[in-house]
């Protein structure tokens, strides 16, 4: 089961080991639509592997029946699987297991220091609960204690890259707890400043119940093109001429652009 708001990659990485996708909507708010997974994760529950879910969500809020949702899942016999993609929004706040995740893994880009786009394969440790530990990946020439002996490997290097792994090391090392939660709460604090300095212009698509948003925030650009011709792209491209990172077009809602500033600045 994946949100229509999750990034491709969470679906197709599904179908390309063979999993069939489900769909779950979203309600006007950008929240998954607890009524939909409730209905589906029933209908499916005789086969559900799991749910893949972000948070915060690609929408940029909140969503406030997270609980719930990966109770959903645990009743009707699946995994919950947290992408780690906004994770920025989470250090020093909340733990992926408290909130009910049985797998989530750690993006090193935007929240550990790595450029976004730099790594690859094994680019970030991937956290599970106890019964999930045999199943984790093993290596067949450095054998790693805690999974099954003739687990395959994910990467080469059993440890990952040498020169990426260190930087977010010495990254995390240097900042210390507060000094990452400091980096959360800047990363929620400039989303959501961004977001009430153009709402008077641009329509901010999703906040959350209190009117804010979480670590990005979707401003909508139809307004703009139906009444001049300008569109998303025309501004993304303006702002790349006066040597601005353009944010995410388009995605994950056409016509609009997703600004999430500590993914700018890396």
């Amino acid at each position: 089961l994946i949100p229509t708001s999750a990034h491709g990659t969470n679906p197709a990485s599904a179908q390309m080991i063979g999993m069939k996708v489900v769909l779950i909507a979203c309600d006007g708010d950008g929240n998954i639509d607890v009524a939909d997974l409730k209905a589906k994760a029933e209908t499916h529950k005789d086969d559900l592997a799991a749910l893949m879910i972000t948070y915060p969500s690609t929408h940029g809020v909140y969503e406030e029946a997270v609980k719930e949702i990966c109770q959903i899942i645990h009743n009707n016999g699946g995994q919950v699987y947290m992408d780690g993609a906004n994770l920025n929004a989470q250090v020093g706040v909340v733990k992926p297991a408290e909130i009910g995740a049985d797998v989530s893994h750690v993006n090193l880009h935007k929240t550990f220091c790595i450029p976004h786009g730099g790594g690859g394969p094994g680019m970030g440790p991937i956290g599970v609960r106890k019964h999930l530990k045999p199943y984790l990946a093993n290596h067949s020439v450095i054998k790693i204690q805690g999974p099954k002996s003739d687990n395959s490997a994910v990467s080469a290097a059993p440890w990952g890259s040498c020169g990426i792994l260190p930087i977010s090391w010495m990254y995390i090392a240097m900042m210390g707890s507060q000094g990452l939660l400091k980096a959360t709460q800047v990363a929620i604090l400039n989303a959501n400043y961004i977001a009430i300095k153009l709402a008077p212009h641009y329509p901010v698509l999703y906040t959350g119940s209190r009117g804010l948003v979480a670590h990005e925030c979707i401003i909508d650009m139809r307004p703009l093109k139906q009444a001049s011709g300008i569109s998303e792209e025309d501004v993304a491209k303006r702002l790349m001429d006066f040597g601005f990172h353009a944010p995410t077009m388009s995605f994950p809602v056409a016509g609009t652009l997703m600004i999430e500033p500590t993914e700018s600045e890396s």
